[in-house]
């Protein structure tokens, strides 16, 4: 009986450099799908706070909630912002009532989801250092929420917001004195985003939240 030849050490290494092959092919392809089903998640989810958005304005005149959770909406930072601009309990006790599930209120790719996050960087020039994201996980308040609840929702000029007429980009610059670069400033100022979309390459792609409650995704680069 002849006993059965084992693999050489050069067939071992081609099968091992053919496995790493394939492995470097697929990898990229997992990584989009997963991406992409992220993104499908975050997108389902701001539809749901969408509808508790609503649901709130039926209950307060057609009025959203005067809340924002960015690190700088603070009226002793700045005299544009309503008292508790930046409130987490506030804010949650606002929405209690309209939604059962805490978790659509987290992106899955947020780091500092549910706690507290440091100021933002002094200087607004460097805001897009190192990243765009990393920009937002640090001027974003996320004890209450991933997504970037918009400041207008909380500046005096503007708050209380009704859904039905949110301020539009040439609305809100002109009172911030921020120089506006946009292709159509009229359009409407969106609710919430989700930031979190990022890629080494600089791609990112914001998930945004209207006003009216429909959601929409944009692909930008730093």
């Amino acid at each position: 009986m002849r006993r059965q030849k084992g693999l050489s050490l050069m067939e071992l290494l081609i099968v091992i450099a053919i496995i790493a092959a394939l492995a470097g092919l697929l990898f990229p392809v997992f990584m989009s799908v997963r991406e992409r089903a992220w993104i499908t998640h975050c997108i389902n989810s701001l539809k749901q706070v969408g509808d508790a958005l609503h649901m709130y304005a039926q209950d307060y005149d057609g009025f959203a909630p005067p809340f924002s959770n960015y690190v700088g909406a603070s009226e002793h930072i700045n005299p544009l912002y309503l008292p508790n601009a930046n409130s987490p309990a506030l804010f949650e006790a606002a929405y209690a009532p309209y939604t059962k599930d805490k978790q659509i209120w987290y992106c899955p790719l947020d780091p500092f989801a549910g706690i507290d996050t440091p100021a933002g960087p002094p200087d607004w020039a460097i805001q897009y250092s190192p990243t765009w994201a990393a920009f937002y996980w640090n001027t974003i308040n996320h004890k209450a929420t991933s997504y970037g609840i918009d400041d207008t929702c909380a500046m005096k000029p503007f708050a209380p917001v009704r859904v039905d007429t949110p301020p539009t980009y040439r609305q809100y610059y002109a009172h911030t004195g921020v120089t506006m670069s946009r292709a159509n400033p009229d359009s409407p100022m969106p609710y919430a985003c989700d930031f979190c979309h990022s890629e080494p390459s600089g791609k990112s792609i914001g998930i945004y939240l209207n006003f009216d409650g429909s959601v929409k995704s944009e692909v930008s680069y730093d």
